[in-house]
């Protein structure tokens, strides 16, 4: 039987919740723990056999309250923009990511090197003869956002990205880009402007408070605020 062609009859078959960065996500795997079960943080205690599960990320001991540099080798979801909900907000994490075309509408994403300035899109999807890819490897520390390729005759409306991280992610390793970052790091007008689209609203007062591993963590909670953006993203 082939994919739904519509995120409602997605969202049961996978168990998908509403992810922060916009869309959908299932976390299917995480070295050493039950996936979903630490909530986008690193598993320690749970972990079933720290010597092999969990690998060293030298630097990161500030991330975390605990400093603990420790992360699970590997984690991998699956992510879900629709056409409500089609944006992936501005971000960047510390890990590497490698993402993979897996159904429905091609997925544009922007990338952006705070540290070069170079900026570059590439499209996941299935029309290899029209330049889009199946894999996208982004290098932690890129700027990464991106949207759905809405002008298509697809009868589906969403996508399935297959993501997997290494070292495994962690939410300690996550930060939003904020607008004022882009005005200081992009000097491309119309680089910046495809930035700028994609920066979440709330962004700036996320970082200052520093918010986001408490922010994030809410979107694993049932309750009202989760089914009225399953409503407002399906």
């Amino acid at each position: 039987m082939p994919l739904p062609t519509k995120i409602k009859d997605l969202i049961p078959l996978l168990d998908l919740i509403p992810h922060p960065e916009g869309g959908f996500f299932r976390e299917t795997y995480r070295s050493g723990c039950e996936p979903m079960t630490t909530m986008g943080q690193t598993g320690l205690d749970p972990c079933t056999d720290p010597e092999t599960d969990l690998v060293v990320a030298k630097g990161r001991a500030k991330n975390r309250p605990d400093k603990d540099e420790r992360r699970n080798a590997l984690t991998s979801i699956y992510w879900v923009p629709t056409s409500k909900d089609p944006v992936l907000r501005l971000a960047k994490n510390c890990s590497d990511h490698v993402h993979y075309y897996q159904g429905g509408l091609p997925f544009r994403y922007f990338l952006f090197d705070p540290s070069s300035g170079e900026f570059t899109t590439t499209v996941l999807g299935p029309e290899l003869h029209e330049g889009q890819v199946l894999q996208l490897s982004v290098k932690g520390g890129i700027w990464k956002c991106g949207k759905i390729e809405m002008d298509t005759d697809s009868e589906y409306d969403y996508t399935i990205v297959g993501e997997a991280v290494a070292p495994g992610f962690d939410f300690h390793d996550f930060s939003w880009v904020t607008k004022e970052m882009v005005l200081e790091k992009c000097h491309d007008e119309k680089s910046r402007e495809r930035l700028l689209s994609c920066v979440h609203s709330e962004s700036k007062e996320i970082q200052e408070e520093n918010k986001t591993v408490d922010a994030a963590a809410e979107f694993y909670e049932d309750g009202d605020r989760k089914e009225k953006r399953t409503e407002q993203r399906s």
